[in-house]
């Protein structure tokens, strides 16, 4: 599928030189485990100045989903990155006693101070990461200096779907519970999660990008109209709150078109900057923007098909009970990317789920072989083995 950036709609702004030569700092990323009460958080930071960026990833998704994007993003606005798994994903334990949105957030507070980044902070989330994202600016509504939120799960959307839901989260996280304990309680705990997210609006006096999908998860098109309704309005609620349609993008949108993402992570980071910084850092800006217009055709030649679109194709129908189809879906996404270890993932990942647990270990030695640093992968495929 054609993937279009959208250039020229923000002046983007790098580091906080005021005034002086643009400092020259080597792109590097630490992880760090913080112990977070009785368990540990896994962080991926990479070290800069200014108003630091928490990235939270969706539902499933760890840290690794934000990898392509840290390093243009460093870059651009040469401020700390931060991005970490949530409890039971990634490198990240949990404590199966107190698990839940409410419980996360408190432990990402705790190790947060004990980082040192527990001042203002600008928040980066997709999808159910929105939810992480809202509780915390609830919490802290002085320290969230902006937020932008891809293609954000709302509790609006959830509301007359949730019991049925829960109801199909309970049968679906019974096949993986030693495999993915952090999705197990993800998909237990959806009910009381939704319920903290209903109560604990967004601040209103956070400036927020709302960034919603041309083409939201959903084949059903009642579902993907409601997702429209409900951004729209969220973002009525506060005049301080911007709507971006990402034409053409589907659920991952940072994937799918990351200039646009990219772009608007530079804008709210820009307002933390005074007049002065923000001018000379225009014109590399504008270089940046350049350089995306001309990668976005190269890659339109290498290809016409979107990984991503096809995974996200993928789990919509397991979500429906159509796993034969599932399984053709994921199947052609790793004959089309055969150097993919997300798509070998995502296929064992659903093979499993329908029963077949030898093409299933096939498939997710192939995802360790492309990837040998996947450690939920090489988990996944140890207990599958025992």
């Amino acid at each position: 599928m054609k993937r279009y950036l959208l250039l020229f709609m923000f002046l983007l702004f790098r580091y906080t030189s005021f005034g002086q030569s643009k400092p020259v700092t080597k792109y590097q990323a630490i992880d760090t485990l913080v112990d977070a009460g009785n368990y540990k958080i896994h962080f991926c930071i990479v070290k800069g100045h200014g108003t630091p960026i928490l990235f939270e990833a969706g539902g499933g998704d760890d840290a690794s989903v934000w990898t392509g994007l840290l390093k243009p993003i460093s870059e651009l606005t040469g401020t700390t990155l931060i991005t970490y798994d949530r409890p039971g994903f990634g490198r990240s334990t949990l404590d199966t006693n107190k698990h839940g949105l409410l419980n996360g957030i408190r432990g990402l507070e705790t190790a947060l101070h004990r980082l040192g980044y527990d001042k203002d902070i600008i928040l980066v989330a997709h999808s159910q990461g929105a939810f992480s994202a809202t509780v915390y600016a609830y919490r802290h509504p002085d320290k969230v200096k902006a937020a932008v939120l891809i293609d954000g799960s709302t509790s609006c959307w959830f509301d007359s779907r949730l019991s049925a839901l829960q109801r199909q989260n309970d049968i679906d996280k019974v096949a993986i519970k030693t495999i993915k304990p952090g999705l197990y309680y993800q998909y237990g705990d959806i009910s009381t999660n939704v319920k903290l997210v209903r109560e604990s609006p967004f601040p209103t006096n956070i400036p927020i990008i709302d960034i919603v999908s041309g083409r939201p998860p959903f084949d059903n098109s009642v579902d993907a109209g409601d997702w429209r309704r409900c951004h729209e309005e969220f973002v009525k609620t506060a005049n301080n709150r911007t709507s971006i349609t990402a034409y053409d993008c589907g659920h991952y949108i940072f994937i799918d078109n990351p200039a646009l993402v990219i772009n608007c992570i530079a804008k709210v980071y820009a307002a933390t900057l005074d007049n002065k910084s923000k001018t000379i850092l225009m014109a590399e800006a504008l270089d940046y923007n350049i350089n995306a217009s001309n990668e976005t055709k190269k890659e339109e030649a290498l290809s016409r098909h979107s990984e991503n679109d096809l995974n996200s194709w993928g789990y919509s129908l397991i979500k429906e009970g159509k796993n034969k189809e599932a399984l053709g879906v994921f199947k052609l996404n790793t004959l089309l990317n055969p150097d993919s270890w997300n798509a070998f993932d995502s296929y064992g990942e659903a093979l499993l789920k329908n029963g077949e647990k030898q093409e299933a270990i096939k498939m997710y030695q192939k995802s360790v072989e492309l990837n040998p640093k996947s450690e939920s992968g090489k988990k996944t495929l140890q207990q599958l083995k025992q």
